[in-house]
């Protein structure tokens, strides 16, 4: 049986910003749904990008447009059309409703986590937790010419959750990439898939870090404990969301500094942003 989900809501045409957080039930006439998996390549040929939403309330139907919790209010994305997945088969979908699964195209702006809704206002149902890492790794493409597919396959395995990426400090994305993950075996499955799927050979550098501490503090709590010396040893960067992560080499250093300097506020996972306006 569908269940509803607590949700925040903004409402775009309040003069005020102000987040309500209420329970959305399957009866709630707005279509709103959540995606808990994306994938690419499903189609080798076509190279095909989906997500997949679980329908939270209201009816899906064929190209219908939504609003997207992450994008500027007032985007709107049209849902041309939706399918229905078991195993290798496909099928067309023209109606969804409430407690439903389907796949709908990405164009490359939905991630695992994000809401999709209709109605004037905006909703964010909880964002899905990034696991803890423990493995930290440089990867790179020795053959220059390769640049262009290995950056399409890098980002496209980033938003099926396969590994996360962190990056130095105030790096927008031209300086080199640090992949995280909870094993090994992560980051060959991530080098099998570029040479099998984009026809790219990668290296990989691994660093000497075993996990990683999320700031909830933010910059300026970081920029306090360094310039106080208490990050001597540790390695300052950031995730996707430009939020800052602390990388130790050990147990013992990651709780000496959560307990001595509280305001960091450290956490071991991280939750994706709910609005970004």
């Amino acid at each position: 049986k569908p269940v509803g989900r607590l949700a925040a809501q903004k409402m775009e045409a309040s003069k005020s910003s102000e987040t309500v957080e209420s329970m959305i039930p399957p009866e709630h006439e707005e279509f709103t749904g959540f995606i808990f998996k994306t994938q690419a390549n499903l189609d080798p040929k076509h190279r095909d990008r989906l997500a997949y939403v679980r329908v939270v309330s209201g009816t899906y139907t064929k190209g219908m447009k939504v609003g997207h919790s992450r994008s500027k209010p007032g985007k709107k994305y049209n849902l041309a059309q939706a399918q229905a997945l078991f195993g290798s088969d496909r099928s067309s979908v023209e109606v969804a409703y409430p407690g439903d699964v389907i796949g709908i195209n990405n164009p490359g702006n939905f991630a695992i986590g994000d809401t999709l809704f209709t109605g004037i206002g905006k909703v964010a149902f909880p964002g899905i937790p990034l696991f803890s890492p423990e493995k930290f790794s440089y990867i790179r493409a020795p053959n220059p010419s390769d640049y262009k597919p290995f950056r399409k396959g890098i980002d496209q395995l980033l938003d099926e959750g396969a590994v996360q990426a962190l990056r130095q400090r105030n790096d927008d994305g031209g300086g080199p990439l640090l992949l995280a993950a909870v094993g090994q075996l992560q980051f060959e499955v991530v080098q099998d898939r570029l040479k099998n799927e984009y026809k790219v050979d990668s290296i990989m550098e691994p660093l000497g870090y075993t996990l990683a501490r999320w700031v909830d503090g933010g910059w300026e709590a970081v920029d306090k404990a360094d310039a106080d010396g208490k990050l001597f040893g540790i390695m300052i960067v950031q995730d996707r969301w430009k939020r800052p992560v602390l990388l130790f080499r050990n147990d013992w250093k990651a709780a000496a500094l959560a307990e001595e300097e509280k305001y960091l506020e450290l956490q071991p996972w991280s939750q994706p942003p709910g609005f970004e306006d």
